[in-house]
């Protein structure tokens, strides 16, 4: 066979041909061998007897080892006079926040207006009196899209965000009745 090859092909490339069928026919062979053996072991293991051998004493402690028991602890209710007594519950509230544009700053006698009057109110979000000189008041307006009107508020900005100019956007909280509205975060 491998003279006709040879013939026909070339002696090389025949060689390899022959070579290639004889190392898959020895692969075969090989795995087959293998996988025989591997069936054998697998067979034996399986068939195997158990050693009898005597526990020693972690396995004894371990089989022998349980869980207490557990019983509720009952603990007596409350004295009513507790319960009867009334304590104030703080309410959550809701801060709304729009956006709004900012119109104008204002200043001198306008701004210290509105701070004096929002200080008499009891407004708790305005600086010291010696900081009104650095502080900022606005007046912008939020629209409003379900009505098409826009809605005009008097705010203040705080030192820590800067100084915003006619045109920014801020987040406002809107206050409640008697407070000043305070900007909370610079938009643009």
């Amino acid at each position: 066979m491998t003279t006709a090859l040879c013939s026909c092909v070339g002696a090389p490339i025949a060689q390899q041909i022959v070579q290639s069928i004889l190392l898959q026919g020895a692969d075969k062979a090989t795995a087959a061998a293998l996988d025989a053996n591997e069936e054998k072991q697998k067979l034996a293991a399986q068939n195997m007897p158990l050693k009898n051998t005597t526990p020693d004493k972690y396995d004894i402690a371990f089989i022998n080892s349980g869980f207490q028991e557990i019983k509720p602890e009952i603990e007596p209710l409350p004295q009513q006079a507790l319960l009867d007594e009334e304590k104030p519950v703080q309410l959550m509230q809701e801060a709304k926040l729009v956006q709004v544009e900012v119109w104008s700053l204002l200043i001198g006698d306008e701004k210290q207006h509105i701070l004096e009057a929002a200080k008499k109110q009891g407004s708790t979000e305005l600086p010291p009196e010696n900081e009104w000189q650095q502080s900022q008041i606005a007046i912008g307006a939020t629209s409003n899209t379900k009505l098409n009107k826009q809605e005009v508020i008097t705010f203040l900005i705080p030192m820590e965000l800067g100084k915003l100019h006619s045109g920014s956007k801020a987040l406002v909280e809107l206050s409640t009745a008697g407070q000043l509205s305070v900007a909370r975060y610079a938009v643009n």
